[in-house]
């Protein structure tokens, strides 16, 4: 769970108060070239205010930036840490080292283009993705965010929320099952966990799950994303399957 992948860069200082308007980039993008793409897995990219996520070609990944005008800084990259085959995961270095030293965005046309030392990364506008079910979903640990930095899962833990109110998954260390409910966007669970004891990388991570779950979190859809914040704002990002 530690191995975090932070890339920084420093923000060029704007003149005036406050940062100029810059070229529109929130949405939900896929790329369409700037690295090489292996066949039959994307590369994405969903810019918020001040986040942005997405998939890397193997893992998913999340971040934060800053934009002024059309001067980019992106820092804090980090996700999930499974392995692929060596072509895709060399085109997913290559993709992440280029988004986190790009340093420039601009507009051409329909198409985000980010720029930097390590190349050109340009993204087409991607359809949006039909929000899944709370219930009836197999949700899939991506990513861990605790404050500002996201923290890579290791292995596959899950959460299955049944409609009738049963819920079991898993810490990738402890599985657990127990019952759910949902009272507005507030989530509770009630479960047990198994009683073994986890290694080290995973006990932090298993601490972590079952802290924010245990915490009546806030839950949120959006696609085929789901995350649960606590509320001391510690995070579990799921995705669905």
């Amino acid at each position: 769970m530690t191995r975090v992948l932070l890339v920084a860069l420093l923000a060029l200082a704007g003149c005036g108060g406050g940062a100029a308007a810059g070229p529109d980039v929130l949405g939900e993008w896929v790329l369409v070239s700037g690295v090489p793409q292996p066949s039959g897995v994307p590369a994405t990219l969903v810019v918020e205010d001040a986040q942005l996520r997405g998939i890397s070609f193997c893992n998913h990944y999340a971040g934060s930036y800053t934009l002024d005008g059309d001067v980019l800084a992106v820092s804090g990259l980090g996700g999930s840490d499974m392995g692929c085959e060596p072509a895709v995961m060399a085109a997913e270095t290559a993709f992440l080292t280029a988004l986190g030293r790009a340093d420039r965005v601009t507009r051409d046309g329909a198409d985000l283009v980010l720029s930097g030392p390590e190349g050109s990364l340009r993204f087409a506008r991607q359809a949006p993705v039909p929000d899944r079910e709370l219930a009836g979903t197999t949700w899939t640990l991506d990513t861990l965010v605790d404050g500002e930095v996201a923290l890579s899962v290791l292995g596959s833990p899950t959460l299955e929320l049944a409609p009738d109110g049963t819920a079991t998954g898993s810490t990738g260390c402890r599985g657990f099952v127990g019952t759910w409910s949902v009272a507005g966007d507030v989530l509770t669970l009630d479960v047990t966990r198994d009683d073994i004891g986890c290694p080290a990388d995973l006990g932090r991570q298993d601490e972590h799950v079952l802290a924010v779950l245990d915490a009546a979190p806030t839950s949120a859809i959006d696609g085929d994303r789901l995350t649960l914040t606590a509320p001391d704002a510690r995070e579990l990002v799921y995705r669905a399957e």
